[in-house]
């Protein structure tokens, strides 16, 4: 929300924040013109699940996004739809536990301990914890890059995408022209 009277986003948790953007029409020329100055990586899965697409990117930070956030969507592992959003951010940015619906801005101590699941993350394992949400959706958190790295999915029970041995690509390294793209996913601003 942008506070009257001032061109600052406004959070009525965290005071002043970094506005989100997104990109109303979605092409692979969107996905690298956000990712060209990029501070952090703009994740996808490489490959993506079969029948899944990119379905929207939003980013927080000009010049050079301090949190992305891809949102895809396709058939769920046990049937039906499911979408999935992948938050890259700087620490102390808020846009990760937005969407698992988390009061506060970064994990702190949900990371820690022997980890939930494991993605690979631009060649790196990257470990992930669970993070306790509410019962429509699914989230872990854990780091690539020196970044959090955010998964969160609708529903619940699309968590089993992690079962698949889930290798992450950094769209700022390149933007296949096979990449599927989407219609507008219904979680990509966060409390959607």
């Amino acid at each position: 929300m942008v506070r009257p009277g001032s061109d600052e986003a406004w959070c009525h948790l965290h005071a002043a924040v970094t506005p989100l953007h997104h990109s109303v029409v979605l092409s692979h020329d969107t996905l690298s013109a956000v990712c060209v100055d990029a501070r952090v990586p703009a994740w996808v899965p490489d490959p993506m699940p079969a029948g899944w697409a990119v379905t929207g990117i939003a980013w927080g930070g000009e010049p050079g996004a301090r949190g992305i956030v891809v949102d895809c969507a396709g058939p769920a592992p046990l049937g039906g739809s499911a979408e999935l959003v992948l938050v890259a951010e700087e620490p102390g940015t808020g846009l990760g536990a937005g969407y698992a619906g988390l009061p506060w801005l970064d994990p702190g101590e949900l990371v820690g301990g022997p980890s939930a699941a494991a993605v690979q993350a631009a060649g790196q394992r990257a470990p992930l914890w669970s993070v306790p949400t509410s019962d429509d959706r699914w989230a872990f958190v854990g780091e690539a890059y020196g970044v959090w790295l955010w998964l969160v999915a609708w529903p619940a029970t699309a968590a089993w995408l992690l079962a698949e041995d889930l290798v992450l690509l950094d769209l700022r390294d390149r933007v296949p022209a096979d990449l599927p793209l989407g219609p507008p996913g219904e979680h990509l601003l966060p409390g959607t």
